[in-house]
Order: structure tokens, then C-alpha cells, then sequence
């Protein structure tokens, strides 16, 4: 139960002197006994949090609410479903992409042009497709943000009708004038719902410039405490601006599920295969995510509204005596409740909030793992999004979405570490932010698996998938690469946020003050620049893992002079609070200068960003053959003769049981120019077969690519002669990035369209 003395006017409480043992909780382990044992005999004062801090203070806190980073989550996730409908009705079901990508195949070149020019023309022309397809993309967020705008208003307008509401008398008005914190611009209008009912409750409503308070038609027959509290529990909804922001939040998980997710589940069911009902399956747990973290937001700011209201100087125990006198849960309510679906929270949560509101502060398991699900989600879609803007270098695509998902990321757990270092609250200390990691990085690795773009082979499903189709889904990648890139996701969650609560207590994270917000959002900009490189790479070799089971993988992008740069970089920023830390121990007195601040973050900005602007020479630029494009998977062979010369290109028919086949380790490189007395390999379908085969061999080595002009010289197709001619000229120089990359794109088309 919450004290009925005013705390804004308590004394803050002194801090007791540190004991010469640490108090441990009954069930600790003896391995972090024995740990944490050694660090008291090495510094001589143990790990345990300092007391929490006040409520008044927490109240009056400059830092991110909690209220506040939740909503971050629904802001990724949202994304998320709506980027992929978007692609899906704006691109994918669209019939006119096909003939722009065929366009961009050459005609008869003239005698003397530059087979280089050739080359670059059409591969610029594909990399230009496939920007616009990802700017038609970016139009799913933008739409679904428009309309839950709208959506929003409407509802209020209706809200605040006159058919509904009445003005209220200069009574009520008073009281709810009465209540106004100091400094305000003015007192909401206060409002009566108009019904038969007798609604003793209110809530806030309106515009941030135009606040509103609808109150019931029985309100003004409470005890004058009950009306101070409950209009202040609503004023403190407007002073925190969260009206908007979750009636937006609402309107956008109703249209995620009228405008997308049964639309695209009614659209999917009749198609064949697997494909359809995996993709409604995870586009229902998006939406399931979204909903479950709407609910969070929901109770969460109820919390946040009750502890700003009781640390008003005026409230004198009102709000909690006022929620003492509510109700006991219904049974319903209970069911609700554990299932994480409660809109509000009950009685004793609220009690036990105001009694210790520090203990909203600190970083749960399900909230760690929520943030984890949402950030990947939305990684997926967009890396492809991206990749399209840098279509001269996949991996750079990938450092950018590891940034700008990095950045999302900290600001959910960062703030949250931040938050409970302020408020001395446990979960920033000892074993709890490893813990809080684990759960992060779990949840990437299931939300990077629940993406619709890991549903299955785009390109077998859907033989027109463009060319921002791919697999993500690490269901297709050996056992031994799926154990070790999940056991490097949740060792590298765990590792981040033990080094992000470890900055807060460097930087000395406090709940007020001039420079607590500054310092917060400072650090997470230096979250988001470390976790760039980690969170890049990992999807990037996800994806090579995902393509590559069955097959050799492509892994000289990670071997390259940039990468090993950034992730040194990366290193020494991730280092950087601990080395402030043993340097404040060594000087008690020594201030953060603002030097230290800048390379602090100078450090972790360089390992995200050098790698972009290292040479391209130290490896191909195009790191991602399978997967930035759709080519024939070589499980198995035809040993059928090339088509002639004259005749159109055709796919490959489909192998029989009377037809023999070859394994592709058996298959030679490159199949011999003549065979028997045949004409010369002329069509492009073997070729591309022979291209897929030989990998990343082809273009790195001298001999490699000799052979691959030989091969091109003879081919029927504009653009793959012209690759032959580039490399024959070019030898035994290294080729330029678009000679291969045009080679692949025209294999993509003609395996996709048969042209």
C-alpha cells in the first residue's frame, strides 16, 4: 500500500553506509557468490544497487518515460507488416515490373560501341528498377501512418461531438482548473458524456494544443478527493502527451488487421503450396506482437499517469487512497491479465506501482524479447529496401539497416538501462542485463525467422518474384551454421546489454538534471553506431547461410580489409565505458570532458562507417551472389544437348525418372565449348548454369575468367557477349563490379521470364 504522506515533500532519505559484506538475495548461485565474492575482496565495496530513487524525483525525471520507448516497438513492427503488404500488392502482384526490367535489355549494339557501355547501361537500368520498386515499398509505412492519422481524428471528432458530450458546469471546471500543475499553459476543457448511464470515471482526450477532459454524467458525486484525484490522474495524461500517440497506436493495429492481415490471408489460401499459409501465419504473429505490446503500452501508461499524479505537492495520499476504493479484478479481468491482453492495469499492480515506482524502470525479460521480435522483423524488408540504394555493394546495405535497426533497438533497451541505472534499480546491475541480452537476441533470431520473407523459396513458389524477393529462413541452412549463428545472437545480446548498463554507470545516469536527457539520448547514438557492424553482419551471413546449404558459401566479404577494420573499431568503442570506469576509480575528481564524450563516440561511429568507404579493391563488391537475385539452385542436371542457334531460349524441362542425371559435384566448371562433334554451348540457360556453378572462381581468378570469356564469346544473348568482350579485353586486370553483377542480373531475368 502506498504511503498517504505527500512524497514530494518528504526528505529524500540519506544513503546508508556501504556494509562491509554484500547482502545477497536468498537464491543466488554460488558461482555469482563466488564472483561476486572476488570483486569485493579486489575493490573492497560490493556490486548491490544503491537505494531507489524517490518517486517525486522519478515523477519529475527528464528521461524517455516508459510509456515513450514502448511505443517504439509498435513503430518497428508496424513498419514491418506494412513495408512487406506493400510489396506484395504494389510490386509483386503488379504486372507491369516484369516488361520494365525486360526493357533494360539492349538490342542490337552498333559496330564499334564500348561493350563496357553495354554492360553499365544495363546494369544501371536493373539497379534503377529495383530503387523504384523499393520507393513503392516505402509507401506502405507512409500510407499506414496517413491513415491511422486519419483514423485518429475521426475518432476524436466523434469523441468530442456535441451528440455526445456536453460542456460542463463552472464547478467542475473549477476543480479540474485546481488541479493543474504550476506552469501549465492552461486548463483542459472539461466535458460531460452525454447517456443514461451514471459514469463515474473520466479520461483525456483532444489535441496536445487543445487538451480535452471527458468526465461521466455521475463524476461531480464522488467525494471532492476522489474528483481531485481522478482529474488529476487525466491532467497528468496530457502533461505526458501519450493521448495521441497510443489512440494512433490503436487505430494502426485495427487497420493492420482489416487492411492487411485478412486480406492477405482471404488472397493466400487458394493458392498451392505451403507458401500461403506460412505467410498468413507470420503476418498473424506480427499482428499477435503488435497487439500484445499495444496492451503493454496501454497498462504501462496508466502507471506513469498515477506516479506523476501522486507526486503532485497537492495530492497528499488522494490517488492512493482513490485506487484503494476501486473495485476487486473479475474474473475475466484476471483472464486477461494472464494473458498479457489487460488494457489496464488492476487495483494491486497500481498500488504496488505507486508504493515503488522505481520498479517500472528497469527492463523486463518479455519487454527484452518484444524488442528482439520487432527488430527482426523489420530488418528483413529493410535490407532489401536499402540494398537497392546501394546496389554497388550489398554489405554496405546491410551495415546501413544494421545502424538504423541498431538505433531502434537502443532505443528501447539502451533508455531502459539507462532508466534503471538512474533509479538504482537491480535490473542494471550483476546478472540481470546478460539475462535482459539473451532475451534480446532471441528475440531477433525469432523474428528474423517469422518474417514473411522467411516463409519459403520465393522463387519457386512464384516463378515472376522480383527482384526483392528473397529467402531469409535459416530452416534451409545446415545444422552446424543455424546452432552457431544463434548461439553468436544471444552471446552478442547478452554482451551488449551488459555493455550498455555498464555505460550508464560510467557516464553516472541520473533521472534529473540539465544534462540527463542530452546524455541519454548521446548514448543512444553510441548504441546504435556499435551494434551497426554485429547486427549487419549477422543478417548478412544469415542470409549467405540461408542460400548456401547446399553448396559451397561465398565468404570473402568477411575476409576484407574493411570488415576487419569496423569490427575492430567496433571493439575498442564497445570497450570504451569500461575504460572510463577504471579511470574514474584511479581519479575520483576527473569529470566527463567533453572530449572524452566526443571519442567515445568518434570510436563506434568510424567501425559503422569506414567500411563504407574502404576500397573495393581488397574483395568483390558483390558479396551476395544467390541471394540479392533469383538463379537456379544446381541441386541436379540434365545431360540434355544446348538448343540450336535459332531456336528461342527455353527453360530446362523438369528431369524425369528415364533421364539420367548428374550430381552438380559432378559436374565440370564449365561445360566443354564442344561435345561429340556439337556445335559450341550457344544457349544462355546452360551457361547461367555453368555461371551459378562456378561461383565467385569465375571473376576473382585469372584463369577463371578466361575461361568464362570463352564460354560468353559463343552465347546468344547482347549482354553476356559483352561481358565476354570486357573480360577479355580487362585480362589480367581486375574486372570491374558491374561485369559479373551484369552477368547476374541477366541470369536472374531469363530464369525468371524466359527472355
Amino acid at each position: 500500500m502506498a504511503s498517504a504522506s505527500n512524497p514530494a515533500e518528504a526528505p529524500r532519505p540519506p544513503r546508508p553506509p556501504r556494509p562491509s559484506r554484500p547482502r545477497w538475495r536468498s537464491g543466488s548461485s554460488r558461482l555469482s557468490r563466488a564472483v561476486s565474492a572476488r570483486v569485493r575482496i579486489r575493490h573492497g565495496k560490493p556490486r548491490t544497487p544503491p537505494p531507489p530513487a524517490p518517486a517525486s524525483l522519478i515523477a519529475a525525471a527528464r528521461l524517455p518515460q516508459p510509456t515513450t520507448t514502448r511505443l517504439v516497438q509498435l513503430v518497428v513492427v508496424a513498419a514491418a507488416g506494412a513495408a512487406f503488404a506493400a510489396w506484395w500488392w504494389l510490386v509483386k502482384e503488379r504486372d507491369h515490373w516484369p516488361g520494365t526490367q525486360l526493357d533494360c535489355l539492349p538490342g542490337p549494339v552498333p559496330a564499334g560501341r564500348d561493350p563496357m557501355d553495354t554492360v553499365t547501361g544495363f546494369t544501371r537500368c536493373v539497379d534503377g528498377v529495383r530503387l523504384d520498386q523499393a520507393l513503392v515499398v516505402l509507401c506502405g509505412p507512409l500510407a499506414l501512418l496517413l491513415l491511422a492519422l486519419v483514423t485518429g481524428a475521426l475518432v476524436r471528432a466523434g469523441a468530442l461531438s456535441r451528440r455526445r458530450t456536453r460542456p460542463a458546469g463552472p464547478e467542475m471546471a473549477a476543480r479540474l482548473a485546481a488541479v493543474v500543475p504550476e506552469g501549465a499553459a492552461g486548463p483542459p476543457r472539461l466535458l460531460i458524456r452525454r447517456g443514461r448511464g451514471l459514469g463515474l470515471g473520466a479520461r483525456a482526450d483532444g489535441t496536445v494544443r487543445r487538451p480535452r477532459v471527458i468526465a461521466g454524467a455521475g463524476a461531480h458525486l464522488q467525494p471532492e478527493r476522489d474528483i481531485g484525484a481522478l482529474f488529476r490522474h487525466e491532467v497528468a495524461h496530457i502533461t505526458a502527451r501519450d493521448v495521441g500517440r497510443v489512440r494512433i497506436a490503436i487505430a494502426a493495429w485495427w487497420i493492420l488487421l482489416a487492411g492487411v492481415t485478412v486480406p492477405l490471408a482471404l488472397e493466400l489460401a487458394p493458392r498451392p503450396g505451403n507458401i500461403g499459409g506460412a505467410i498468413s501465419l507470420r503476418l498473424a504473429v506480427i499482428l499477435g506482437v503488435f497487439g500484445l505490446t499495444l496492451c503493454g503500452v496501454l497498462r504501462i501508461r496508466e502507471h506513469d499517469a498515477d506516479v506523476r499524479a501522486a507526486a503532485d505537492p497537492r495530492d497528499g495520499g488522494d490517488m492512493a487512497a482513490y485506487i484503494a476504493r476501486d473495485r476487486s479484478p473479475t474474473p475475466r479481468r484476471r483472464i486477461t491479465r494472464l494473458l498479457g491482453l489487460a488494457t489496464h492495469p488492476t487495483r494491486a499492480d497500481r498500488l504496488s506501482a505507486l508504493d515503488r515506482p522505481a520498479r517500472l524502470w528497469g527492463l523486463s525479460v518479455p519487454e527484452s524479447l518484444a524488442t528482439g521480435i520487432a527488430a527482426g522483423l523489420v530488418f528483413t524488408d529493410a535490407a532489401l529496401l536499402i540494398t537497392a540504394l546501394t546496389p554497388d555493394s550489398i554489405a554496405t546495405g546491410y551495415r546501413i539497416t544494421g545502424a538504423l535497426t541498431g538505433w531502434a533497438v537502443a532505443g528501447v533497451v539502451t533508455v531502459a538501462l539507462w532508466r534503471a541505472a538512474a533509479v538504482r534499480h537491480p535490473d542494471a546491475y550483476g546478472l540481470r542485463p546478460a539475462r535482459r541480452g539473451a532475451a534480446l537476441g532471441a528475440g531477433v533470431l525469432a523474428g528474423s525467422q517469422l518474417s514473411a520473407r522467411a516463409a519459403g523459396d520465393w522463387t519457386d513458389a512464384f516463378g515472376t518474384a522480383d527482384g526483392l524477393a528473397a529467402d531469409f529462413s535459416l530452416a534451409n541452412a545446415t545444422a552446424g551454421r543455424a546452432a552457431a549463428l544463434t548461439l553468436a545472437l544471444i552471446v552478442g545480446g547478452a554482451l551488449f546489454t551488459t555493455w550498455a548498463a555498464a555505460l550508464a554507470r560510467a557516464a553516472g545516469a541520473a533521472p534529473d538534471g540539465p544534462r540527463s536527457g542530452p546524455a541519454c539520448a548521446a548514448a543512444v547514438a553510441l548504441s546504435g553506431a556499435v551494434l551497426a557492424m554485429p547486427l549487419g553482419t549477422w543478417f548478412l551471413l544469415a542470409a549467405l547461410a540461408a542460400v548456401e546449404a547446399d553448396s559451397v558459401p561465398y565468404w570473402g566479404a568477411m575476409d576484407s580489409r574493411a570488415w576487419v577494420i569496423g569490427a575492430t573499431l567496433t571493439l575498442f568503442g564497445a570497450l570504451a565505458p569500461f575504460a572510463l570506469t577504471a579511470l574514474r576509480r584511479t581519479r575520483p575528481r576527473l569529470r566527463l570532458v567533453p572530449a572524452v564524450a566526443v571519442a567515445l563516440f568518434a570510436l563506434p561511429t568510424a567501425a559503422a562507417w569506414i567500411p563504407l568507404t574502404a576500397s573495393a579493391d581488397s574483395s568483390p563488391r558483390r558479396v551476395l551472389f544467390p541471394a540479392t537475385v533469383a538463379t537456379p539452385k544446381p541441386h541436379k542436371l540434365l545431360t540434355t544437348s544446348p538448343s540450336p542457334p535459332s531456336s528461342p531460349p527455353s527453360p530446362p524441362s523438369p528431369p524425369s525418372g528415364d533421364e539420367p542425371v548428374i550430381d552438380i559435384d559432378d559436374l565440370p566448371v564449365l561445360p566443354p565449348p564442344e561435345a561429340e562433334g556439337r556445335e559450341p554451348v550457344r544457349d544462355p540457360f546452360i551457361a547461367c548454369l555453368a555461371l551459378n556453378a562456378g561461383r565467385s572462381a569465375l571473376w576473382a581468378d585469372p584463369a577463371g575468367r578466361e575461361e568464362t570469356a570463352e564460354l560468353l564469346a559463343g552465347v546468344d544473348d547482347t549482354v553476356l557477349r559483352a561481358v565476354s568482350a570486357v573480360l577479355r579485353r580487362s585480362h589480367p586486370e581486375p574486372v570491374h563490379s558491374d561485369v559479373p553483377q551484369a552477368a547476374i542480373l541477366r541470369c536472374d531475368l531469363l530464369r525468371r521470364y524466359a527472355r
